[in-house]
């Protein structure tokens, strides 16, 4: 019999160790929490093993001032902390998600969506003022879902950008994994993670264990991705080429820039309108491939040939395209894109859809809790009834989308258009609507308790018997409103 260490006096009841360090003195563990009834990560720290040191100890110190400051969808939040007689404990959100140092295998497609899923999380923190650098990324602190979605974990070493952090000389985070600046005590900048992030797609791209990485280091201390995977398209390889890079001045310049770069082709598993004029002979196992020499098509294994996105009139067979009409979900995962489709009562929870295009689809139902949403197009889309509960909604255009009654508590919609839209009695508890646009939107008995509406576009809105119970309306605009019998942030109700 497992014995566990016996927290039930803290509030928690340990299920299992999800890992240990004991030469540091770190162990893991799942556990139940009692109140509320979730499950949660516990970190704990043992002063009584031998090797463990007070370094360790402050990680887990660092680790909690810097979770406190984030509010992110896919780092997983600080939620407790106690001292036992034996050490101390951190708790944290649980995502139900395996960390990329398991064996698992991934097409170079994948990779690359988990690339963007990464950089996103490193967009928001280096936006904020000042920035902060993880310091520690690699496949070990990058929990990836069965949707390809990427929580990064382990915050330990992270730092926030300052006239101190440039000139520290105390190198962090693991080696092989540490950018060069980092070894030599040179100041760190935006572009410190990204030679990390680097190296762990390396891992995962030659199927190297991180243990391992040095071996794949030539002896000028750089990584020869052509040599490597000699298979993978070129534009790859230069993008990630630029991650790696030895100087820092010769990487992208910081998360946003690298993923723009990523974006702006599908470089992975599909080639640019240019390496796209190729001739398909209908038929189950003979494709031509035409003028191969001549115009430079890049294949991505062989001669393989790959197909530009739908808007650019896909040449697929007659069968894959109804297959893929007849499963709208699988159409909407593989292309982000499903224009008025019926996903009524779809499980998409966690899913990444940024700057998916769902104009006119039917997603009454639908479960999208915690899915990545932003810059979206669900113009007039049917949410009604929808889970949308800690999604991020930031700059998606919802303009006379549906939304009635849909859970949108905790959700994520800064930006975001939302004129005209039908939001009778949702559920906007705890909502980020700063700096939303919701002109004549119809907000008739819509539970706004403890939303953020800092500087909010309200005009016209029908906020009738709405509850803006704790609601922050700094600076809103609520010219033409419709307040009638609404619970306002004081607990008044308005005549």
């Amino acid at each position: 019999m497992i014995n566990y260490p016996n927290f039930d006096q803290y509030g928690y009841h340990v299920l299992q160790e999800l890992g240990c360090n004991r030469e540091a003195g770190r162990i893991t563990y799942l556990a139940k929490a009692f109140n509320p009834d979730q499950r949660v990560v516990i970190k704990e720290f043992r002063f009584a093993l031998a090797d463990a040191s007070w370094s360790g100890y402050k990680a887990y110190q660092r680790e909690i001032e810097v979770l406190q400051q984030l509010d992110h969808p896919r780092i997983p939040r600080y939620l407790d902390s106690f001292e036992t007689p034996q050490g101390f404990c951190l708790v944290q959100e649980y995502k139900n998600a395996p960390s990329l140092a398991e064996r698992r295998s991934f097409t170079p497609e994948q990779i690359q969506q988990i690339a963007v899923s990464v950089l996103e999380i490193l967009v928001d923190l280096q936006r904020r003022v000042p920035p902060i650098i993880h310091r520690d990324i690699k496949p070990e602190n990058i929990l990836v879902d069965k949707h390809l979605n990427a929580y990064l974990v382990d915050f330990g070493f992270a730092r926030i950008r300052s006239k101190e952090m440039a000139l520290s000389s105390v190198a962090a985070g693991t080696l092989g994994f540490m950018p060069p600046e980092e070894q030599f005590g040179r100041p760190l900048t935006e572009a410190s993670d990204l030679y990390s992030l680097g190296v762990t797609l390396i891992c995962l791209l030659t199927g190297t264990r991180s243990l391992n990485i040095g071996n794949l280091i030539d002896d000028n201390y750089r990584f020869d991705i052509k040599k490597l995977v000699p298979k993978l398209n070129p534009s790859f390889i230069a993008w990630l080429e630029k991650m790696v890079a030895p100087n820092v001045k010769q990487r992208f310049k910081n998360a946003e820039v690298a993923l723009e770069a990523l974006k702006s082709k599908r470089w992975v598993g599909k080639a640019n309108r240019v390496e796209s004029l190729v001739g398909v002979i209908k038929g189950k196992t003979l494709t031509y491939v035409v003028g191969l020499t001549t115009l430079g098509i890049v294949a991505w294994v062989g001669t393989t040939v790959i197909t530009p996105q739908p808007e650019k009139q896909l040449l697929e067979s007659q069968p894959e395209r109804q297959l893929l009409e007849s499963q709208p979900e699988k159409q909407l995962l593989e292309r982000n894109r499903c224009l008025g489709c019926n996903l009524q009562g779809a499980d998409l929870e966690y899913a990444n859809l940024t700057g998916a295009g769902l104009g006119n689809a039917n997603l009454k139902n639908a479960n999208l809790k915690s899915a990545g949403l932003g810059h979206a197009n669900l113009k007039d889309t049917n949410l009604e009834g929808a889970n949308l509960a800690s999604a991020n909604l930031e700059y998606t255009n919802l303009k006379d989308a549906n939304l009635e009654g849909a859970n949108l508590a905790g959700a994520n919609l800064i930006n975001t258009s939302l004129e005209g839209a039908n939001l009778k009695n949702a559920n906007l508890m705890g909502t980020n609507l700063q700096y939303a646009i919701l002109w004549d939107a119809d907000l008739k008995g819509a539970d706004l308790t403890n939303a953020n509406l800092t500087v909010a576009h309200l005009g016209n809105a029908d906020l009738e018997y709405a509850n803006l119970l704790d609601a922050n309306l700094k600076g809103a605009n609520l010219k033409g409103a419709n307040l009638k019998g609404a619970i306002m942030p004081d607990g008044t109700q308005h005549p």
